[in-house]
């Protein structure tokens, strides 16, 4: 009975690392490929309104279940990234290095925040704080590699296209799936009595 149990908590727990790695998988793909509009023409004009369309769609598939607030969704999560990307650029241009590390995890923590609370919002309910909290910290945590981009300049050990990429795929990766998991498929269900 204990082998029983044993084996079943470990396919459990098997089931849910894959989930986790798929929803991850998701959202870094998504901004490794939305993060490629920034090398394109056009990218002040329309590629700049555009790189957080494909993260809003991917979260409003996963995390929103009607179409209406899906869009609404969308709509918010890029006015999340205008933004938190104007606040990076406004704080980080200029000044001291840890300005500038302050200002791209304040951007980060910013974007992680409102996206959790956008979520939130379109699947009107109260937003679990623990999740909100979560997407908040992945948020400023991963905007720091930004950071060592806007500092560093073009002495990073990547070409400027790879290391952008890595940024944009482990934000969205690491935010992608605290939204997911708090907010989506993945969230935690309560067991019900008696089983």
């Amino acid at each position: 009975m204990v082998m029983r149990n044993g084996s079943k908590i470990v396919a459990m727990w098997s089931q849910s690392s894959i989930r986790w790695a798929h929803a991850a998988l998701l959202f870094g793909v998504c901004g490794a490929v939305s993060s490629q509009l920034i090398n394109l023409d056009g990218w002040s004009t329309w590629g700049f309104y555009l790189l957080p369309i494909p993260f809003g769609i991917l979260a409003a598939w996963l995390c929103v279940e009607s179409i209406v607030p899906g869009i609404a969704l969308v709509i918010l999560d890029a006015a999340v990234w205008q933004l938190a990307y104007r606040m990076a650029h406004w704080l980080a241009t200029d000044g001291p290095t840890v300005q500038r590390i302050a200002a791209m995890y304040l951007a980060g923590l910013v974007g992680g925040l409102g996206v959790s609370l956008a979520t939130a919002l379109c699947q009107r309910r109260v937003p679990p704080m623990r999740s909100v909290g979560m997407g908040a910290l992945a948020g400023g945590v991963c905007g720091l590699p930004f950071a060592w981009w806007v500092i560093a300049g073009d002495h990073v050990p990547l070409p400027e296209w790879a290391f952008i990429t890595l940024c944009f795929a482990i934000w969205q990766a690491a935010v992608g799936v605290c939204l997911w998991r708090g907010f989506g498929a993945g969230r935690e269900t309560t067991p019900q009595a008696g089983r």
